[in-house]
């Protein structure tokens, strides 16, 4: 009988290798061009579709905030530049609706587009009767119709976009899952062939070096990938390490500090990021690196701005978070930030306009009847009278028949500071529609009140009016009711009020009546 060869175990074991070898390489490249092609959908296709969903639902929030500011605006002009602004954004609606249908939708994606495009047209038809409305200088028929129709349509859209960025971030995090699923068997399967690889020789050894390399090969050019996308984003990235010094910027992080990457690497944080409070020299940066590096994520305050190299401040919000090692020890810190300069401005323009008037600049009346109201509801003592004046411009008419809008509107407005002189500053005085004015004297005696009344009318009926070469005389009727503690209600005070200054104009231009209890 012959004897086996004793090539026969090393032609075996060399087979074996090569087997394992040709499965390891084979699982290898599979999963990591799965990977690859996965990664590629994520940042190609899902990162594209909430991109542009953001930047659709961005654009109906802006055009929404146009129409309403449209609608509060006094001055034909301004609110035609307005609405041809909210004109202007329906292109970039419809450039990102273009690209947005262009990329392949699935069904929960069509369907949910379908709810979303009905909802956009009845903004849309709301919005073309606001913009008829506003061009007609019918503009309390136009913010009613904000107020009772648009703004709750404009809710529901800004849900249903809310749920399509919210399905994107969904899907976009499921193929994340799988990825990383797909990775694992990798991973697993890798060790499998590798362990039996080893028993066949140090042939295997050399096959797991040169998987190791090929790994690592991968991973530099993920780390490429990661550090192209982080120079996509559109908000400032700045990462420190342990030592509180910079380690990276990204382009936008650049532009918004001031300081170029090369210049801030390995700087100390605190000399490249300079945050304080808002009307405060109050330094955050330190305080907020100390934080993260002891292992807590951090907000910055509402109120925080930054002052960048030049010497420009923003208002900014973001949020700082850890960086931890595969040990889980801190290395570090990422600080993500968003320059909110602009968009706090506009919020702080609605917010003042929705409680002044737009020509005089005074408080409107909503405004002026809430103050009011907290005044006559607090506890006041029998020491701090309340006094309410009425004011009905006499002359007004006239000056706006003859003059028009443009000469009547100046008028008020010469009015309204002249009145505004003549009272302390613990008083307000308010517009309260068309010729009519109120005044509220706070914690001041009946007589006071009534001289102080009798001095604005003399100072009316003294002002004169001159426009366009002609003189226009000025005059005030007057009602004065002295409010004692607890005696009525908001709107009896007004209509006690009211009906003073009607009885003072049925009596004669320019005179004063003192409501009686």
């Amino acid at each position: 009988m012959k004897r086996p060869s004793a090539l026969v175990p090393v032609i075996a074991g060399f087979s074996i290798m090569l087997i394992l070898m040709a499965g390891v390489t084979a699982i290898g490249v599979t999963y990591i061009r799965i990977l690859s092609n996965q990664l590629t959908a994520i940042v190609a296709e899902r990162n594209q579709k909430a991109e542009l969903a953001t930047t659709m639902r961005a654009v109906h929030e802006a055009r929404y905030q146009s129409l309403m500011l449209a609608s509060n605006m006094a001055d034909p002009f301004l609110r035609d530049e307005e609405i041809l602004r909210f004109s202007r954004m329906a292109m970039e609606f419809i450039q990102a609706r273009d690209q947005f249908l262009s990329l392949p939708l699935d069904e929960s994606e069509f369907s949910l587009w379908t709810r979303i495009r009905q909802e956009v047209r009845a903004v849309e038809a709301i919005a073309e009767q606001i913009i008829a409305l506003s061009q007609e200088d019918r503009l309390n028929e136009a913010r009613n119709l904000v107020r009772r129709n648009m703004l709750p349509t404009q809710e529901s859209m800004m849900r249903e976009w809310t749920g399509l960025v919210a399905m994107q971030r969904a899907k976009n995090q499921a193929a994340m899952d799988e990825a990383r699923q797909a990775s694992a068997r990798a991973r697993h399967l890798t060790v499998a062939l590798s362990a039996g690889a080893f028993a066949v020789g140090l042939v295997i050894a050399v096959f797991v070096i040169r998987l190791s390399r090929r790994l690592g090969q991968d991973l530099y050019e993920e780390k490429e990938r990661a550090q192209v996308t982080l120079h996509a984003i559109g908000d400032a990235v700045v990462r420190f390490d342990a030592d509180q010094r910079v380690r990276y910027l990204n382009p936008v992080a650049e532009q918004l500090l001031g300081f170029s990457a090369p210049t801030a690497l390995d700087q100390p944080v605190g000399d490249v990021l300079r945050l304080h409070g808002k009307g405060n020299s109050d330094d955050l940066s330190k305080v907020l690196v100390e934080d993260t590096l002891a292992g807590n994520r951090a907000s910055l305050p509402d109120s925080t701005c930054l002052l960048s190299a030049p010497g420009l401040e923003y208002e900014v919000e973001g949020s700082c978070a850890p960086i931890h090692t595969t040990e889980g020890e801190i290395m570090g810190g990422v600080l993500v930030l968003r320059d909110v300069t602009e968009a706090r401005e506009m919020h702080r323009r609605l917010l003042w306009q929705a409680d002044h008037d737009s020509l005089t600049s005074l408080m409107n009346r909503r405004a002026f009847e809430e103050r009011l109201a907290r005044i006559l509801g607090s506890k006041r003592s029998g020491d701090f009278p309340l006094s309410i004046l009425y004011i009905d411009l006499d002359h007004f008419k006239p000056v706006n028949d003859t003059g028009g809008h443009a000469a009547g509107d100046e008028l008020l407005r010469q009015l309204a500071n002249l009145m505004q002189s003549r009272i302390r500053d613990s008083d307000f005085l308010a517009r309260m529609g068309g010729d009519e004015f109120a005044i509220v004297l706070n914690a001041c005696p009946d007589t006071k009140a009534e001289q102080i009344a009798e001095d604005i009318r003399d100072s009316i009926a003294k002002h004169r009016f001159e426009w366009q070469g002609r003189t226009f005389p000025a005059g005030a009727s007057m009602g004065v009711v002295h409010v004692p503690p607890h005696w009525s209600t908001l709107d009896e005070c007004l209509a006690a009020a009211d009906a003073a200054c009607y009885k003072a104009k049925q009596q004669g231009r320019d005179n004063i009546v003192v409501h009686q209890h």
